[in-house]
């Protein structure tokens, strides 16, 4: 469990550090208003059913959209897991049966369990991939560039017009 905080620590501290440095390269300048593609398909890959890398890249409606696809599919989820393998579920009971040895998992309700596995592992991969989209069209719309030989800042940002 040590080690699993550990790493937790060490995660955010790695990436809270690049998200609000500032990088100069070949005249470009990050001022932290850009968002990194990559940290927010991290974020929404996370084992958590909140879908947090749409939220970092401003993107609230898909954000609450997949965070309830999530919900919906890993509450039933823990509710199975919870009633056969966790020491309070039904399956436990003490008095449960005429033995007191816990019931293994029918054929049925592990089938349930996968495919709801299955199916939260393909939404967190779609909310990931959709994330990481979102930060490149908000970076795409908002960008700051430095002449060095110039000594100026251009600050550009694109409205779309319909």
């Amino acid at each position: 469990m040590k080690r699993y905080a550990y790493f937790l620590l060490l995660f955010f501290s790695f990436t809270a550090g690049n998200i609000f440095a500032q990088h100069h390269v070949d005249g470009m300048t990050n001022t932290g208003g850009e968002k990194n593609p990559a940290l927010a398909a991290l974020l929404s890959i996370q084992p958590l059913p909140v879908d947090i890398g749409n939220f970092y890249s401003g993107n609230w409606k898909r954000g609450i959209i997949y965070t309830t696809a999530e919900t919906v599919i890993f509450i039933p989820a823990m509710i199975l897991l919870g009633r056969n393998s966790w020491s309070w579920g039904m399956h436990n009971y003490q008095y449960y049966g005429s033995n007191a040895a816990p019931r293994s998992w029918t054929t049925e309700e592990r089938n349930q369990f996968y495919y709801l596995l299955v199916g939260y592992i393909v939404v967190k991969i779609i909310s990931a991939f959709d994330a990481g989209y979102s930060a490149e069209r908000y970076n795409q719309n908002l960008s700051l560039s430095y002449s060095g030989q110039n000594n100026s800042a251009v600050l550009s940002w694109s409205i779309p017009l319909k």
